[in-house]
């Protein structure tokens, strides 16, 4: 690979790292509800009216909401990006394997069972389409 194309597949794996960390926040905003919960009940059954734990535990819950949708915003809008700019290839071949690798994650073996290919052929196609991508990389990392 070349160095370019090493930039590319960075800037294209943008959007597994963005679903991973919406995964991991939605993760974490599950335990929070849980928690929050937990001390909810736990307050009312002690009689408990301070609430001091409670509200803390939906505080962070609150924050961990707000954190989780602003990461999907930001998924979103990275694979908008991808998207657009593997459209704008002319095969459909490259564009395909493209949204297989970065947007859909699959491996290269995969791809090349789904398209029916050798897996040398899909590696080929695969720097071609890195080639042919039009993205300008210093504005856009």
């Amino acid at each position: 690979m070349t160095a370019e194309q090493n930039r590319k597949i960075r800037w294209l794996e943008r959007a597994r790292d963005a679903e991973r960390k919406a995964q991991a926040l939605e993760a974490k905003r599950q335990c929070d509800s849980h928690l929050a919960q937990r001390l909810s009940r736990y307050a009312g059954i002690s009689g408990n009216s301070s609430g001091n734990s409670t509200e803390d535990a939906l505080l962070r819950l609150i924050e961990t909401e707000h954190r989780a949708e602003e990461q999907l915003r930001k998924l979103a809008q990275i694979r908008e990006e991808i998207t657009s700019a593997i459209e704008k290839i002319p095969d459909l071949d490259l564009q395909t394997i493209l949204i297989w690798k970065y947007l859909k994650y699959l491996t290269f073996e995969q791809i090349a069972d789904k398209m029916h290919y050798c897996i040398r052929s899909v590696k080929n196609k695969h720097k071609t389409a890195l080639d042919k991508l039009c993205i300008d990389l210093h504005s856009e990392m």
